[in-house]
């Protein structure tokens, strides 16, 4: 089975799920990073007791949990933040490569260049290895939700399986809005990435078998969005839409409004992230906290240390 997910925190965690719960739990290195309200850091005694918690709780996942099985080497991850930029290519193209770079300079400064070729060519080889085992007729399971990353995704691998006319059957899972949890509570995921190792053997349960027209629908999505060809693609009344940039703006000059007048970017930022969950990357927050800073709105009274994240900026509100 060729399992198919669009994030890496999403890989990295189904590659553990696949043997997650099996055999004898043996116990496993458990960290913990604890901070109360007010920002205090907590006593030893509270962090010891926070870390025995979690390694009761590590125990109680691995026994509850169904691992997938598979290896490794089936688990397949297309991270191509298609919710944001130009996706005019058919492919993988330079139209990508610029977006991607834009997104990681946040990230890699020195070595930008080489990071940016080395994902391309990683999301290249993984397409390619896709395509020669879908076509050999192994059996393909594509993980997604309504996060826009995901969701792009998706569209974006069925325009490229959908020429091909094979028979081969392809599974979908879809992460659900709501689920309930212990002590009459609820939870909302946004996305695979939040999911534990543990936990991904539960939604085995929620799998469907896509019918061919499922493809041709989502590979006609997929080139209507190239046609519209906006900056950045979001979900509107539950429906995938092209949207202008500044349609996450107000979400974060709120955030902002929260703040002193001399603030730090990152915890507008984790404000944002934590507070709405609207499926959006910290780095599409930074770049519009960018434009901000471009349009007079704020401006940078401490830059960020050297080879650093713009993260650690500390900035000052110049609204009226």
């Amino acid at each position: 089975m060729i399992e198919i997910v669009f994030g890496e925190s999403a890989c990295g965690s189904l590659k553990i799920a696949q043997t997650y719960g099996k055999g004898k739990y043996r116990g496993s290195a458990v960290s913990v990073f604890m901070r109360h309200e007010d920002g205090s850091v907590p006593s030893s005694d509270e962090m010891k007791e926070a870390q025995i918690q979690a390694q009761e709780q590590e125990h109680i996942d691995w026994e509850n949990a169904i691992p997938l099985g598979g290896k490794s080497s089936d688990v397949y991850c297309f991270d191509m933040a298609l919710s944001v930029g130009d996706i005019s290519d058919n492919g993988i193209g330079e139209q990508r490569k610029n977006v991607l770079k834009k997104m990681l300079s946040v990230w890699f400064v020195e070595d930008l260049d080489y990071q940016v070729e080395e994902k391309i060519q990683k999301i290249k080889t993984t397409l390619s290895s896709v395509i020669e085992r879908y076509v050999a007729g192994e059996e393909v399971r594509i993980w997604y939700s309504y996060n826009p990353d995901e969701l792009c995704g998706m569209y974006w691998l069925m325009k490229q399986l959908r020429p091909l006319n094979c028979q081969t059957t392809i599974y979908l899972v879809k992460l659900p809005a709501w689920e309930y949890g212990k002590e009459n509570t609820m939870t909302s995921k946004i996305a695979w990435g939040e999911v534990s190792p543990g936990e991904w053997g539960k939604y085995i349960t929620l799998q469907e078998k896509a019918k061919p027209v499922f493809l041709s629908a989502c590979a006609m999505k997929w080139n209507q969005l190239q046609n519209e060809n906006a900056p950045l693609r979001a979900m509107l009344n539950g429906k995938l839409q092209s949207v202008s940039e500044d349609i996450y703006d107000s979400f974060i000059l709120r955030e902002i409004a929260e703040q002193p007048e001399q603030f730090k970017m990152a915890i507008v930022i984790g404000n944002v992230l934590g507070k709405y969950q609207l499926g959006i990357s910290d780095v599409w927050i930074s770049n519009r906290i960018d434009k901000m800073l471009e349009d007079g709105v704020l401006e940078i009274i401490q830059d960020a240390p050297k080879g650093e994240t713009n993260y650690r900026r500390i900035l000052r509100k110049r609204m009226k």
